[in-house]
This record gives C-alpha cells, sequence and structure tokens, in this order.
C-alpha cells in the first residue's frame, strides 16, 4: 500500500464563490490518497475493508492530533466508493439531485462510473 498527500496551497479556498463541494470552505484539509493494488479477486472483500480501516485510523490519528475534521469532506475523487453522499456534499445533496435531474433526467450520466446522485 501506498500513500500520498497533495501539495495544494494552503490558500486553496479563499477565492471563487460557494460551491456543492467542498461544502465547507472555512478550512483546507489536504486530500490525501491511499493506493492500493492486488491480483487475487478472492481478496477484494478483505482489500475494501483494509482500506475503509486504513482511512479511520488516518483520520483518527489526525484528530487525536488535535486536527479539527468535524467540518472536512472527503476529496470527491479520492473517497471510497462506498462513502455516502452527505458525507461528501453535506447539506448539497437535495440540491445536487435537483440540479441532475432537471440538466439529464434521461439519466445518461448514471451510465457512467462515480457517484450518483
Amino acid at each position: 500500500m501506498g500513500a500520498a498527500i497533495q501539495p495544494f496551497d494552503k490558500g486553496l479556498f479563499s477565492h471563487g464563490s460557494p460551491s456543492a463541494h467542498p461544502y465547507d470552505r472555512s478550512q483546507a484539509v489536504f486530500p490525501s490518497v491511499l493506493n492500493v493494488a492486488w491480483l487475487n479477486a478472492s481478496l477484494d472483500n478483505t482489500m475494501v475493508d483494509m482500506m475503509h480501516d486504513g482511512a479511520k485510523t488516518i483520520r483518527e490519528v489526525a484528530i487525536a492530533d488535535g486536527q479539527d475534521l468535524s467540518t472536512a469532506a472527503p476529496y470527491v475523487n479520492y473517497a471510497l466508493f462506498d462513502t455516502p453522499l452527505e458525507v461528501i456534499y453535506g447539506g448539497n445533496v437535495a440540491r445536487l439531485h435537483e440540479i441532475k435531474t432537471k440538466i439529464d433526467p434521461k439519466g445518461v450520466m448514471d451510465l457512467a462510473g462515480g457517484f450518483k446522485f
């Protein structure tokens, strides 16, 4: 397993208008990515559990270190596939669902990967 921290500027959210993500721009939380690879499909569930445990441990260590992660939304491109939309987008989920329904009434984008509204 490998890990990387993305070197974004600390003023990342000091400009621009509010957006759906991150739902709270009061602090920049720098995204981290855990890279995991395996060949044996019988290990899929084990490896997914390990990814969840690893992410949970990193969060717990950061909180124990005094970091306030109460409004820290995971970076959407690195969020685990089963992360609830509310964790990523906060109170914006209903609005995003309305936008999605208006812009894509036939659900074409539902055929692509990613998080579904």
